[in-house]
């Protein structure tokens, strides 16, 4: 029987969840949920959604509606609280990224998950994207040797962003930083250790502080990472949507580079030669949907658990905390006090 899936937060993102969960035969919309009413109705008539399975409030939605799980693609800012919600209902919960903006109250979430017994997903999908899909299997195999060096660059022109993303500082490492560091950290297969990080915005800039962010990394096998983001970023407007990304994984016995989809890899004594990513079988989102699937019908731990995600807080929390006092920031730390 297709479970059933409440979708909280039904702006772009949240109608991204609504095609993907509408697409899996394995479950079923049950619900969308939105305090905007405007954005409500607009989801609503997009997919043709009844009044009748459309809330203002989640409480009220679980109170009327059956589901097994809650995706919440609400604004960063509201993550705790419907979480929280869910996760008291029993609920299996998928929450959009940034999992939460402080590490304390992940920490929390994940303690009352582990509590209630259900499971607790973030939605970090660039995990399994093509390139990087592609990048780990490439070092799980051992053709790059031991990984020194990760340097990871993210460019984007000034672009219209959702107003809760735009109104923030360190704009930059909340929309994509949390992605991409999150993904150096499942590339190698390490956790980061300490960070020195440097939050600004360009002079010519029109967002708020935090729109570029240089970030030094100690991950703990002794690999070094340098990690620069911006969505200050000029001239290439018209390539690939105005984003560049570039990532170069220097290894012992070989460097890969990764340059949007393309993938050239650098091995000793021989020619470059580029590295196919294979076809794409499904969507990112369907394979979180699977784990999702996996964890609450036969209790597997889903590879992107809101434990696992730890970490991640845990960095930006350190690259944030590092920027306001100018000095390298421990994991640990952050970890003792929370």
């Amino acid at each position: 029987m297709a479970l059933g899936v409440i979708v909280a937060g039904v702006g772009a993102r949240g109608q991204d969840w609504i095609r993907e969960v509408s697409a899996n035969p394995a479950f079923k919309l049950s619900a969308l949920v939105d305090p905007d009413q405007d954005t409500l109705q607009t989801a609503s008539q997009i997919f043709g959604i009844s009044k009748a399975d459309c809330f203002e409030n989640l409480g009220q939605a679980l109170d009327q509606k059956e589901c097994d799980a809650v995706i919440i693609a609400s604004s960063a800012d509201r993550h705790v609280e419907v979480c929280e919600l869910a996760l008291k209902r029993r609920r299996a919960v998928l929450v959009e990224k940034p999992f939460t903006m402080a590490l304390s109250d992940a920490v929390r979430l994940v303690s009352l998950a582990e509590r209630q017994n259900v499971s607790l997903m973030v939605a970090q999908n660039y995990r399994y994207l093509r390139s990087f899909r592609t990048a780990r299997r490439l070092i799980n195999e051992g053709v790059l040797g031991r990984i020194g060096m990760v340097v990871c660059q993210y460019y984007r022109v000034p672009h219209t962003m959702v107003a809760s993303l735009s109104r923030l500082t360190n704009s930059v490492l909340w929309g994509v930083g949390v992605h991409h560091l999150d993904a150096l950290r499942y590339l190698l297969g390490q956790n980061i250790k300490r960070v020195m990080a440097d939050s600004f915005t360009l002079p010519w800039g029109q967002l708020p502080q935090g729109a570029s962010m240089l970030v030094m990394l100690d991950f703990e096998n002794q690999a070094r990472g340098n990690y620069l983001a911006t969505y200050e970023s000029s001239g290439h407007e018209f390539f690939e949507g105005g984003q560049e990304f570039y990532a170069r994984l220097v290894g012992e016995r070989a460097t890969l580079h990764v340059f949007q989809r393309w993938l050239m890899l650098y091995e000793g004594n021989k020619l470059p030669r580029l590295i196919r990513r294979g076809r794409r079988e499904s969507t990112e989102e369907q394979v979180l949907l699977r784990q999702l699937e996996g964890a609450v019908l036969r209790g597997e731990e889903p590879d992107a658990s809101g434990r696992d995600n730890l970490q991640t807080v845990a960095t930006a929390e350190a690259c944030l905390r590092s920027a306001a006092e100018q000095r390298w920031v421990e994991l640990r730390e952050l970890f003792d006090e929370s």
